[in-house]
């Protein structure tokens, strides 16, 4: 894309219409053909063309979209496969665009990502990726003049705790490094 911007600098726009069309025509348990259309969506992420995208975020917002609707006996493998890749390309998007959230869509990101933190069948990756964008909305929230903004911080302070809550039952106890010896059993000087 980069080598040529000014020969698709025409079609900013109608790529990412055309990016939603194929995850909306793609059937919901070709993993492959979903996974390639996230890869590549990463990758025009990547670029100034990523602008393009910031009029869809609220279709991008929806899970059923990206991995490919509701979750049937066929679909259960293929959603849970590409839940990690969906999950990154969503935080590289919102990443992008946090600071133009209007008040439901930074609710709609917080549950989002909230949620990514405590699901265990997620690679630790996508929990570290998800803790650091609800770190990075903090400061877009705090400075929204909306009364909502501090029920979403509070709600991302609750999912932190949570998070470490949930750390610390499944962390074994450390023992505690062993205490020096008495004093009388070192040399003199």
């Amino acid at each position: 894309l980069r080598a040529f911007a000014d020969f698709m600098a025409a079609y900013q726009e109608s790529i990412p219409k055309c990016v939603i069309q194929l995850l909306l025509a793609a059937p919901p348990d070709s993993t492959s053909i979903r996974k390639d259309i996230l890869v590549a969506t990463r990758h025009i992420l990547a670029t100034d063309f990523r602008a393009g995208f910031f009029p869809q975020i609220d279709t991008l917002l929806s899970e059923e979209l990206l991995l490919g609707g509701r979750v049937g006996p066929g679909a259960r493998s293929s959603h849970e496969a590409l839940r990690p890749l969906a999950c990154s390309t969503l935080a590289d998007l919102v990443h992008h665009v946090r600071a133009e959230l209007s008040m439901p869509q930074l609710a709609r990101v917080v549950f989002l990502f909230s949620r990514n933190i405590h699901d265990a069948a997620l690679p630790l990756s996508i929990h570290t990726t998800s803790v650091r964008l609800l770190l990075n909305l903090v400061e877009n929230i705090f400075h929204k003049p909306d009364a909502d903004a501090r029920a979403l911080l509070v709600r991302i302070l609750e999912a932190l705790v949570n998070k470490f809550a949930t750390l610390r039952r499944h962390i074994p106890r450390v023992p505690p490094p062993p205490l020096p010896p008495p004093a009388s059993q070192y040399p003199p000087p």
